[in-house]
């Protein structure tokens, strides 16, 4: 028979396996998102880009770079399609990193910044798409 002790480390081992499978399956989620959202951006594929740069935002682990660079790819597709005038492109953009941030908010996780950037970028597509001031 195991004693309080043994149960009680059982119980952490099988907690930290666990956590350790779900962070390892969120980078890998992230890495292969991110992968696709560069094939896609490659192919001007603007909404698919999107979606898989979106996602690699949202696959929050421990230490993975996934989410920095999900952020980074959306943030780029929206300044570059603000850029060349593809009002839709841009909108979307901006709007998925602002869903991505806060999806991603936690106690761990504060995505605030990135939040204020989509806002920010989502104000300037705003004003370029009403033209000049009268």
């Amino acid at each position: 028979m195991a004693s309080r002790g043994q149960a009680t480390l059982l119980a952490v081992v099988v907690v930290l396996a666990v956590v350790g499978v779900a962070a390892a399956r969120e980078v890998s989620a992230g890495a292969t998102a991110l992968a696709a959202a560069d094939a896609d951006a490659a192919r001007g594929d603007w909404p698919e880009a999107i979606g898989h740069a979106r996602a690699a935002a949202e696959a929050v682990a421990p230490a993975s770079p996934w989410p920095e660079r999900g952020f980074r790819r959306l943030e780029s597709i929206g300044r570059d399609a603000t850029a060349r005038g593809d009002e839709s492109t841009a909108r979307l953009a901006y709007a998925a990193m602002r869903t991505a941030a806060l999806q991603g908010r936690s106690p761990w996780s504060d995505r605030a910044d990135w939040e204020d950037r989509a806002q920010q970028g989502l104000s300037r597509v705003a004003t370029i798409a009403a033209g000049p001031a009268h």
